[in-house]
């Protein structure tokens, strides 16, 4: 078995356009001994400007975001931000996954989360979360670990001793922070089997990654260095956590001094990566400055006769070294999202990157896109195309015959997604240049 963890499907409702729930399922199987991920770790969505797929990453991404940071859903920003983004209609956020792991022993979870608008105060609260898991097979019944309704634990499902430590230190908390993450941080050492499994959920949504094209790249150090000190006091999975807190960063950045070897060799790597599309590329250097037990690290890209800092790289260049980023954590068994992976990247050397982590990855890839030529790759794979359609609904890619994907997306041949535009369409609007 190669992965560690592994998702199975997520659903998502009343998130920007998308007031109906949509499911994505990752793999089509029962899970059972035989459970094995390797066909089912590329997944392409696809469809027309605004039918939500940026809804997708960002959901998942709002999600991470709010089960390790504590102060998320008290941040005036980010409520601000979340007043826009969570659909209009509605007014409530409803995320649910099923992921496995394998960490001890094979476990099916769920994780379900409800975020709710109040029209009085306009401020976003926590109506409901969950976690709940089966044993060795998804035919097995399902049990809770917890369920916490508007704030209060209605399911908690550890010791007595535990239990009461948890619901003293998290009263009156739980409407603005996961309950997941408050259960994670308090639990003691002791290797209890359930107690356990709020380590290995834990570790899910650690290794869960979401990629736009603009971000701060550096927004997951505090969250990361949080995260670690805790983990780290959990015996049994010691050696799971320091290969998941792997640092993969290969951007400028603050690099902990005792991190420099492992950032260095990284760079190295990433020369090796780049000089694949660039082959002019002579070394990637790191100049540096010491500050306050950290390395402020600037890339100087050297071609030979001169050298350019990597900010003032070509928009291609600095695409294909996120890229790195982002393939390097799925390879070390992350789920990663990216949105728009086709941007600002020749689709050749896009499909030969999807190609390799089809046949040699570890991890999971999740992207959306508008550039049609990965299907090609992607039609290889079992659940590995998805569409969603004018009115937000998922079309699962479906083999039909001698029909492609690529040619019955662009010839309107997918379920609502009719591509009805004529080239004389434009006449009206711009002429006919004669």
């Amino acid at each position: 078995m190669d992965y560690m963890v592994y998702l199975l499907n997520m659903r998502i409702t009343g998130f920007k356009c998308i007031e109906k729930e949509i499911r994505i399922d990752f793999y089509g199987k029962n899970i059972d001994k035989s459970f094995n991920p390797k066909q089912y770790r590329l997944k392409g969505i696809y469809g027309e400007n605004g039918s939500g797929k940026s809804a997708i990453v960002a959901a998942v991404e709002i999600v991470r975001r709010f089960i390790f940071e504590d102060s998320y859903l008290r941040d005036i920003q980010q409520q601000s931000l979340l007043n826009e983004l969570i659909n209009k209609k509605t007014k409530e956020f409803g995320f649910c996954c099923e992921f496995i792991t394998n960490i001890e022993s094979r476990v099916i979870f769920e994780y379900e989360l409800k975020l709710r608008l109040e029209d009085s105060s306009e401020e976003i609260y926590v109506v409901f979360e969950s976690l709940k898991y089966k044993e060795n097979s998804s035919k097995n019944k399902q049990k809770s670990l917890f369920v916490c309704e508007n704030g209060d634990f209605t399911e908690l499902n550890v010791n007595e001793e535990l239990k009461q430590l948890i619901e003293d230190k998290t009263r009156n908390l739980l409407l603005k922070q996961s309950a997941l993450f408050s259960i994670f941080s308090i639990q003691s050492k002791n290797s209890d089997k359930k107690n356990m499994y709020f380590v290995y959920a834990t570790i899910f949504f650690l290794m869960i990654r979401t990629h736009f094209d603009r971000e701060d790249r550096h927004k997951d150090y505090l969250k990361k260095k949080k995260t670690r000190e805790l983990l780290e006091k959990k015996a049994p999975v010691e050696i799971i956590i320091n290969e998941l807190l792997m640092e993969t960063n290969t951007s400028d950045s603050s690099v902990p001094i005792a991190s420099y070897k492992q950032y260095e060799e990284g760079i190295k790597r990433l020369e090796k990566f780049v000089r694949l599309f660039k082959p002019n590329l002579k070394k990637i250097d790191i100049e540096r400055r010491e500050n306050k037990g950290f390395y402020e690290c600037e890339l100087l890209m050297d071609y030979g006769e001169y050298r350019v800092s990597k900010e003032f790289e070509s928009t291609g260049i600095k695409k294909i070294m996120d890229l790195y980023n982002i393939f390097t954590l799925a390879n070390i068994g992350s789920i990663v999202f990216i949105d728009e992976l086709d941007s600002n990247i020749n689709d050749i050397y896009l499909c030969r990157i999807l190609e390799y982590f089809r046949l040699y990855g570890k991890g999971q890839v999740c992207f959306t896109s508008h550039n049609t030529d990965p299907m090609n790759v992607l039609k290889e794979n079992n659940k590995s195309i998805d569409f969603i359609s004018k009115d937000h609904r998922i079309v699962p890619w479906v083999k039909n015959g001698h029909y492609s994907p690529d040619g019955s997306y662009k010839n309107g041949m997918i379920m609502g997604l009719p591509f009805n535009i004529d080239a004389t369409d434009f006449i009206g609007i711009f002429g006919r240049g004669d």
